[in-house]
């Protein structure tokens, strides 16, 4: 499912940036086209607004083919070339290789102005073609040479303007080889950072249905076991009949224990549900962070007390933070409840609230096993349980830091987990004060 999902962001992305490089090479190429075009159309307008301007002459000599298809100059040919041109339109029009051609109305070459002699081909075929066809502009290509060519109707004939476009045809030829390179690197390019981002993308979304479909499977495995133990306990009471509630006291209690742990779970469940569908939701009010951290030791210093733990704890007054009261009351509960379980005899706990700059620092820090560096990527998790066995046995399902991590989430804050093996387990919870006036 996720390979299909994978594999159609990676087209979708490829071919969202293709269509960009394509169309912005697209876009380069026919604007440098309409540009170079329209140079070449100042060039064949000058030479056709000189040979109007000059009655049918640009001062150049003058190749007329001869019947038998060679070059023979006329009577009034000049071997110079533009003579009477300014200096300037001279080696511009050498340069260019820019000419013009005189025909009648049928087609017939009465004059040619060029500073060159052409080729019998050129005449015979290439301005055939040009006359004979209705196309006012075009190009054409003759022993490997591109002109492009301009005829305007004249009151005897035709004049036609030919100028040498080899330049413009390589200056294309080689535009569209370097963007035909530079858009194949850049869809390869695309390709690679589309198959990135699509992976990356679709990472966190392959974790979190993982995640659902393990937490699904988990609090289903959770509560079967108590409604296991429930039925059995339920078979044996009915099949003694004849027995009393007294005689028949440990089922029960085994069937109130379970019913409690369960009803436990379901509720963590619900507050879990509800916190990540609230997340975004919660209306956060001044509250001190200072007595809800207070209420929550001082409810707990008797049972810490009975564990024979050693409990110090230094709270600053006054700490404000934008919040809600039973969520912070909450997340210390858990944090310490946590802290007291995993705790051994003569052992300590150590609670500090304490302001960092902006932030109100709660650290609760128990000696004890610690935390192995596996344990601490996962233990945000939900139904994550280092020790499956010892968690049972005090009760717990593994949900009490998901939901610590979910609250401080809410609250716009952090926590971390630091530990070190047989020495101490520290969770240091940091969450934005309020901001004085």
């Amino acid at each position: 499912m996720f390979k299909k999902l994978r594999n159609r962001l990676l087209i979708v992305n490829t071919l969202i940036i293709a269509a960009l490089v394509l169309g912005s090479f697209s876009v380069i190429y026919f604007t440098t086209w309409q540009n170079t075009m329209h140079g070449v159309d100042m060039k064949l307008d000058r030479a056709l607004e000189m040979t109007a301007g000059r009655g049918g002459h640009m001062g150049m000599r003058e190749n007329l083919p001869a019947p038998d298809g060679e070059h023979t100059p006329p009577e009034n040919a000049r071997p110079d070339v533009m003579n009477d041109a300014p200096p300037e339109t001279r080696r511009n029009e050498m340069f260019t290789l820019t000419f013009t051609v005189l025909t009648d109305n049928d087609g017939n070459i009465t004059k040619v102005n060029m500073p060159f002699d052409m080729t019998e081909d050129f005449y015979s075929d290439k301005l055939g073609d040009i006359v004979a066809s209705q196309k006012d502009k075009g190009a054409l290509k003759s022993d490997g040479s591109y002109w492009a060519y301009k005829r305007v109707k004249t009151a005897d004939g035709y004049v036609i303007a030919f100028t040498d476009a080899n330049a413009e045809q390589t200056i294309m030829r080689n535009l569209l080889i370097i963007l035909s390179l530079v858009a194949l690197a850049a869809l390869a390019g695309a390709f690679l950072i589309s198959l990135f981002s699509a992976n990356k993308s679709i990472k966190p979304v392959e974790e979190s249905y993982n995640r659902q479909k393990r937490f699904v499977a988990d609090a289903s495995h959770e509560l079967k076991t108590p409604l296991t133990t429930i039925n059995t306990n339920a078979d044996v009471l009915l099949s003694h009949e004849d027995s009393t509630i007294k005689e028949e006291r440990k089922w029960l209690d085994y069937i109130k224990n379970e019913t409690e742990r369960m009803t436990k779970l379901t509720n963590d469940l619900l507050y879990l549900a509800r916190l990540d569908h609230d997340e975004e939701s919660v209306m956060l009010t001044p509250v001190s962070f200072s007595q809800a951290a207070e209420s929550v030791i001082l409810l707990m210093e008797a049972v810490v007390f009975e564990k024979d733990i050693k409990m110090t704890y230094d709270i600053t007054p006054d700490l404000t933070v934008k919040g809600d009261a039973e969520q912070l009351h909450r997340l210390v509960m858990i944090l310490l409840d946590n802290a007291c379980k995993y705790t051994p005899p003569k052992g300590e706990i150590e609670i500090k609230l304490v302001r960092d700059a902006s932030d109100a620092v709660f650290t609760i820090r128990n000696s004890g096993e610690g935390i192995s560096e596996e344990a601490r990527k996962h233990i945000f998790e939900r139904f994550y349980r280092e020790d499956t066995s010892r968690a049972r046995e005090s009760g717990g399902y593994g949900l009490g830091l998901s939901i610590a991590h979910a609250i401080v989430q809410s609250h716009k804050g952090s926590i971390l987990v630091d530990s070190e093996k047989d020495g101490f387990t520290r969770f240091t919870v940091k969450i934005p004060l309020v901001k004085q006036p």
